[in-house]
C-alpha cells in the first residue's frame, strides 16, 4: 500500500511544500539585476531634476516677462482750444480729469481700427482721439498686433493733456506728447 500511495503521489506531482517556501520565493531577487533597477533609479533622479529645474527656470523667465514691453512711441491726442473750452465750461470750476478707453486693432506695426470702449461723454472729443489715434500712431514692425488690444487715456482739462492713464507723473510738458505705447506680454506670446 504505501507503494501505491508513493505512486500516486509521484502520479499527481510533488507533495505540497510547506508556506515558508511560497514566501522565500517572494523574497528572492527581483526580475531586473540590482545595477539595472539603480541605473533606472539614478536617471528617474536626473530627468526629476532637469524637470525641477525647467520647471523653475519656466517660472522664474515668466516672471520677468510678466511685464509690459514697449511696441512704440506714439503722440499723444492733441485736442483743439474750443474743445478744452468746452470741457471747462462743462464742468465747471471742479474741474476733474475724464477717463477714455479705446479698442485698438494693429498689424505689423499699422493701426487699423481705433473705436470707443467706454467713451469721455463728449462725442466731440471721443471723435477727435479716435481720428488722431487712426492717423498717427504707429508701432514697431515687428509687433504682429491683432485686434483685442483695450488702450484707456486720461483726458486732463486742468493741465490740458491726454496722457496714458495713471501717467501724470511722467508726463514731460512738451508739446506734442509723445509717450511709450506698451502691450502686455502675455498677449504677445498668445498671440491675441
Amino acid at each position: 500500500m504505501e507503494g501505491d500511495k508513493s505512486k500516486t503521489q509521484k502520479a499527481r506531482g510533488a507533495p505540497a511544500r510547506p508556506f515558508t517556501l511560497h514566501t522565500a520565493a517572494l523574497l528572492s531577487p527581483p526580475f531586473l539585476p540590482l545595477r539595472i533597477i539603480a541605473y533606472i533609479k539614478a536617471a528617474m533622479n536626473k530627468r526629476l531634476l532637469v524637470l525641477s529645474l525647467s520647471l523653475f527656470s519656466l517660472i522664474f523667465v515668466s516672471a520677468a516677462l510678466a511685464e509690459e514691453v514697449e511696441i512704440g512711441k506714439v503722440p499723444m491726442p492733441e485736442l483743439t482750444s474750443s474743445e478744452w473750452a468746452m470741457v471747462r465750461q462743462q464742468q465747471g470750476p471742479n474741474q476733474q480729469i475724464i477717463p477714455v478707453d479705446l479698442n485698438l486693432a494693429v498689424n505689423q506695426g499699422v493701426v487699423y481700427a481705433v473705436s470707443i470702449r467706454h467713451g469721455t461723454g463728449y462725442p466731440d472729443i471721443d471723435n477727435t482721439i479716435v481720428r488722431w489715434i487712426a492717423n498717427n500712431w504707429r508701432t514697431d514692425t515687428w509687433f504682429r498686433g491683432g485686434d483685442a488690444y483695450v488702450v484707456s487715456l486720461d483726458v486732463d482739462p486742468v493741465l490740458r493733456h491726454v496722457v496714458f492713464r495713471n501717467n501724470d507723473s511722467n508726463v514731460r510738458h512738451t508739446s506734442p506728447l509723445i509717450e511709450t505705447l506698451r502691450a502686455d506680454v502675455i498677449s504677445i506670446v498668445r498671440g491675441s
